[in-house]
């Protein structure tokens, strides 16, 4: 288990990346991330802690030349408990920043994002895994139906560096541009900006070459107002795993893009849930995209995938429906048999979640979650590849306005491995705007 006691995060006025570093030290996590166009933009921050014992933390927050600006008092988070920061109420001025946390105990933390416009999303902390020299970024858009992002990266070492992006166009194994940052300070972020760069519309992914560690956050929007966050990946594997996608799915449907982390062609099975089998081939480096409601899928479609290849690859999942909810995560290479949620909510100012987990396995398993009031809910088995989907708001064990964390285990089984998504959504309101959050939980 990585214990943490650095937590890094970029905010804009609540804006974040959240790294989480170092076994065996204090514990570390960080975060950085540059928003959408408009204004109004705001963050909060939870942090969970994951062992049995109270945590005692500390949360420093830094400019973007990496001058602290602000230092927390001491923080106790109880055993197995969760704490929220909203850093838009902090005594600080409107700007982008980076935020360090320090704690006793193993902890993980996640960031959401929100604008005044409705533009939501969210995104997860890296541990020491997280953070490399290179990094890969399978889904980047230049007004591709109207979506376009940027790449937040931001220094993990003591001394200035230089960052490359190379932009790979779909299906290409050539990198179309090659965009520098230089001079990146310590403890800083910069951000690519796709739209500002000289290359055709369309979808990319994207490789990120630094000569020093980094880590770096990739945000997405849309021109009607959506908005997607996800973290950049460090290596690939020949499988991996979407706990979630949905073909029209009370009106939700998802995007499968496949990036190869390596400089070889390969192939690639996906493995739907459903029983459908897909083979694609996938360039050096390049990715393919496959969007859920063009697959032989029944409509109204909630399920998962298994994807092998003979090259390590990674993966990113968007969600999105009609009322412009959307959201990214980024499938799982490994998981265990326990992952944590920091942030669990029934009708909290409006939002509530649901935990969705695939079953990585080979035999059925039964999951159990706890939540950090006490209340446990058990499914029914769930068999190899399967998924099963926790609904918050008819948990009744739960209070109205629960704002917590949860944590899932299997149990019995042999402690079949899981991997859970979390969607946090402002389910009662009709408005056309982007309320929906999600992020992975945390295997550990």
């Amino acid at each position: 288990m990585i214990r943490m006691t650095n937590i890094t995060k970029r905010l804009l006025k609540g804006l974040a990346v959240i790294l989480l570093a170092a076994a065996g030290g204090p514990f570390s996590i960080a975060i950085a991330q540059v928003p959408g166009p408009g204004a109004g933009y705001n963050s909060g921050f939870t942090i969970q802690n994951m062992s049995s014992s109270p945590a005692s933390c500390l949360f420093t927050i830094y400019d973007q030349n990496g001058s602290s600006i602000y230092t927390s008092s001491s923080i106790s988070i109880a055993a197995n408990g969760s704490y929220f920061v909203y850093v838009g109420g902090l005594s600080i001025p409107s700007g982008a920043y980076s935020v360090q946390i320090s704690c006793d105990q193993p902890v993980v933390a996640i960031a959401n994002t929100t604008s005044s416009a409705g533009n939501a999303a969210s995104y997860e902390g890296f541990d020491s895994s997280g953070i490399s020299s290179t990094l890969y970024t399978p889904g980047l858009y230049k007004n591709y139906y109207g979506y376009t992002s940027n790449v937040t990266v931001q220094n993990a070492s003591n001394s200035p560096i230089t960052v490359t992006l190379e932009i790979y166009p779909l299906g290409s194994s050539t990198p179309v541009a090659t965009p520098r940052i230089t001079s990146l300070a310590p403890n800083a972020s910069k951000f690519f900006d796709l739209s500002a760069i000289s290359i055709p519309s369309g979808a990319y992914s994207g490789r990120i070459l630094a000569d020093g560690p980094v880590a770096a956050v990739v945000n997405i929007w849309h021109s009607n107002g959506e908005q997607f966050a996800y973290d950049a990946i460090v290596s690939g594997s020949t499988t991996v795993y979407a706990p979630v996608l949905m073909k029209s799915y009370y009106g939700f449907n998802t995007a499968l893009t496949v990036q190869n982390t390596q400089g070889s062609s390969g192939v690639i099975t996906i493995t739907y849930s459903s029983g459908l089998v897909v083979t694609a081939t996938i360039p050096a480096y390049g990715s393919i995209l496959r969007y859920t409601p063009n697959e032989n899928l029944p409509s109204g479609w909630l399920g998962s995938a298994k994807i092998e290849s003979n090259v390590q690859i990674i993966g990113l999942v968007n969600e999105a429906d009609n009322q412009r909810r959307a959201g990214s995560y980024v499938v799982f290479s490994n998981a265990t048999a326990t992952a944590f949620a920091p942030i669990v909510l029934k009708n909290y100012y409006g939002f509530s979640t649901s935990i969705t987990c695939q079953n990585l396995g080979s035999t059925s398993a039964t999951l159990r979650v706890t939540y950090s009031n006490g209340h446990v809910q058990t499914s029914a088995p769930v068999p190899p590849n399967g998924t099963v989907l926790f609904y918050q708001p008819n948990v009744t064990g739960l209070p109205n306005g629960f704002n917590g964390s949860a944590t899932i285990t299997t149990v019995g089984s042999g402690n079949q491995p899981i991997a859970c998504i979390v969607n946090q959504n402002k389910v009662g309101d009709p408005s056309l705007a982007d309320w929906l959050l999600v992020y992975s939980a945390f295997n550990r």
